[in-house]
């Protein structure tokens, strides 16, 4: 009876001890000094590829008609593209459509032939030659949509990874600022928490073929702004403060 009498008393005395320790250390967690910040960075780059979707719409009385019109412009579009030294796998169908074209008539819906249409979009990697690859397909090609128009950067992954760094160093910055504020230093963060990312790509206003067409024919050719592309991080961060 002795014996069991010292092993309880002795594992209620371990127990004790874990506890106090389990408590002093949420004392030290709860008395700890934290300042949380949020941080933002932003890189700037040019563009060096452009993507765009060229849509070709034609209705004819039969299916099989309207199938043979659009398959010839479309190509005469991709001839153009070739011309432009674009790759096959840069070219990519995203739209395929048959059907019957209606319109409203006296008050009804009036059917007045088969229609097919056909998208492609495409990424252009040589971005010094867009503008004359839309002066070629504006005066060589008519009535299609020429649409979608947006400017890229082949480096944006490495643009995001630096916006990163920044963000990060501009919340230890402004943590460094408030510690120094309250006569404390800035320890290891607590948590990092990445907001948003955002990229700038600059869009161009959708261009349809007859616009091209009637531009050509003014001896002009098309100018094409690609503006400044930007990559944005945004993050949020807990450092510990001492002392």
């Amino acid at each position: 009876m002795k014996r069991s009498t010292i092993l309880i008393t002795t594992i209620a005395a371990l127990l004790a001890v874990a506890m106090l320790s389990s408590c002093s250390t949420l004392s030290k967690l709860e008395s700890s000094t934290t300042v949380s910040v949020s941080g933002s960075g932003t890189v700037y780059l040019d563009a060096d590829m452009v993507t765009f979707s060229i849509n070709i719409d034609e209705t004819r009385d039969t299916t099989a008609l309207a199938q043979q019109a659009t398959n010839k412009k479309m190509s005469e579009v991709l001839a153009i593209l070739r011309q432009f030294n674009i790759a096959d796998k840069d070219i990519s169908t995203t739209a395929l459509n048959f059907g019957s074209r209606t319109e409203w008539q006296n008050g009804a819906y009036v059917k007045i032939g088969e229609s097919v249409s056909q998208t492609v979009y495409v990424t252009m990697r040589e971005i010094d030659k867009f503008s004359a690859l839309a002066d070629a397909i504006g005066s060589q090609v008519s009535g299609i949509d020429f649409y979608n128009v947006n400017f890229n950067a082949s480096n944006r992954a490495d643009a995001t990874e630096k916006a990163r760094e920044l963000a990060y160093q501009d919340a230890l910055a402004k943590a460094k600022l408030y510690a120094s504020c309250a006569g404390l230093d800035v320890e290891s963060p607590i948590s990092i928490n990445e907001g948003y990312s955002n990229y700038g790509a600059y869009t161009y206003a959708n261009t349809s073929a007859k616009y091209l067409v009637a531009e050509a024919a003014m001896a002009y050719d098309t100018e094409v702004p690609t503006g400044l592309l930007s990559v944005t991080v945004n993050v949020d961060v807990t450092f510990r403060l001492e002392d």
